[in-house]
């Protein structure tokens, strides 16, 4: 006897909607309770969907990249006697023996990545939503990983394990890295006490290091007079009696500029062999917060205003300091702007938020002597740090990006007209 049980999503907690990443299994797969059936994800965690009955999948009612909410039906699952899986299991293990013993044995030819797809969602494959991922951002596929949890349960110590001996091997892998710390003992040298990182710290520390590994940043850094934009910032302020930041101004002239240099508003696709260009320009925010930096973005900014940016860019730094941040809010962004111009200092490297190829920072403006028409003034400048993924930008296509931002950033008349989008 058997019956068709419908399934749906759990509760997400104080998540709207989550995205869909994996799907695990395929129609007509016979899975256990606690057997994966999707993985869903949030920008700060993923989670694991089991199938909670034992069965044969007869329907899977999502797809990977589909956003879902609890009480969503997600799969439909026929449920089976105990009595009827045992002879089941019975007679898969006599066909398998079967199988095996038709077979000539050969010796067993390892394939290289190169010549042979990466498989993350093969059914075989038992892991968690975190190790999966980290499996899926460095390359590594499962297939090739021996488990050691139980029920030969793929664990991110294996992982380790696996890249360590592909080191040790000395393969030429783009898993070769090790994603680790020597342990030092140190309180040789002193008192020392221990402070545990978030799950927010972590996930960022992740994404900083998978992104550093398998980015080849540049970073172009370049001055910019901006003292006739703070001049007219000044003057529409005390005009229009309200407060704009000047980073809307610098994100109104940073979209002008990618409209001109498209190739600084792509992605690599999952092949790493074509170049997919947008044309929508999502402009990505970086706020810093008690928990660390999250990157909201502003949606369809090339269509607003300088006066509707800054209204965006209060409400979403306010949304994220309260963690209050819709998941739409934080996915979509197509070239992300790093300020640290309110701080202080003078040019960094700021990492490239994957999948985005560049990044633009911003450190803190400073007062400079400057001959204009053989006479000295003073002027203040914007110090600008673009960082660049190599494969698809190469060195000159970003010097004439920086230098085209500093002339956009410099059309008053354009500025002028863009505040309240007249």
């Amino acid at each position: 006897m058997s019956t068709i049980k419908q399934l749906n999503i759990p509760d997400l907690g104080d998540v709207d909607e989550v995205e869909v990443i994996e799907v695990c299994v395929e129609v007509g797969q016979t899975v256990e309770s606690e057997d994966s059936i999707m993985i869903l994800e949030t920008d700060k965690a993923a989670m694991e969907i089991p199938a909670s009955v034992n069965g044969t999948i007869k329907k899977i009612l999502i797809n990977v990249g589909d956003m879902v909410k609890q009480g969503m039906p997600f799969v439909e699952i026929e449920t089976i006697k105990e009595a009827d899986k045992k002879i089941k299991k019975t007679e898969t293990v006599i066909d398998k023996n079967t199988e095996t013993a038709s077979i000539n044995p050969e010796p067993i030819k390892t394939v290289t990545q190169s010549s042979q797809p990466i498989n993350y969602k093969n059914s075989s494959v038992h892991s968690g939503p975190a190790t999966r991922k980290l499996a899926r951002e460095f390359g590594i596929n499962l297939l090739e990983v021996k488990g050691s949890g139980p029920k030969g349960r793929i664990l991110k110590e294996d992982l380790h394990a696996f890249v360590s001996q592909r080191l040790n091997n000395n393969v030429n892998s783009q898993t070769s890295f090790q994603h680790s710390q020597p342990d030092i003992d140190f309180s040789k040298w002193g008192d020392v006490s221990f402070e545990k990182l978030s799950k927010f710290q972590k996930t960022a520390a992740k994404n900083l290091h998978t992104s550093w590994i398998n980015i080849p940043h540049v970073t172009q850094h370049d001055d910019s007079d901006i003292t006739d934009l703070l001049a007219l910032r000044s003057e529409l302020n005390k005009k229009h009696k309200t407060k704009v930041s000047p980073l809307a101004y610098i994100i109104k002239s940073t979209v002008e500029t990618l409209k001109l240099y498209p190739l600084m508003n792509t992605s690599l696709n999952k092949d790493l062999d074509t170049v997919v260009i947008k044309e929508y320009f999502n402009i990505g925010i970086a706020v810093d917060t008690p928990e660390g930096l999250i990157v909201p973005n502003i949606k369809d900014a090339d269509k607003k205003s300088i006066l509707d940016i800054s209204n965006d860019v209060m409400s979403l730094a306010k949304l994220a300091k309260e963690r209050k941040l819709k998941v739409d809010q934080l996915k979509g962004a197509t070239f992300t702007i790093s300020s640290l111009s309110g701080i202080g200092g003078k040019y960094f490297t700021p990492i490239i938020n994957p999948p985005e190829v560049a990044i633009l920072g911003l450190s803190k403006p400073f007062d400079n002597l400057h001959l204009i028409n053989n006479e000295v003034v003073n002027r203040k400048f914007l110090p600008l740090s673009l960082s660049y993924d190599h494969r698809v930008i190469n060195g000159a296509y970003a010097a004439k990006f920086v230098t085209e931002l500093s002339n956009q950033l410099n059309q008053i008349q354009f500025l002028k007209e863009s505040f309240n989008g007249s």
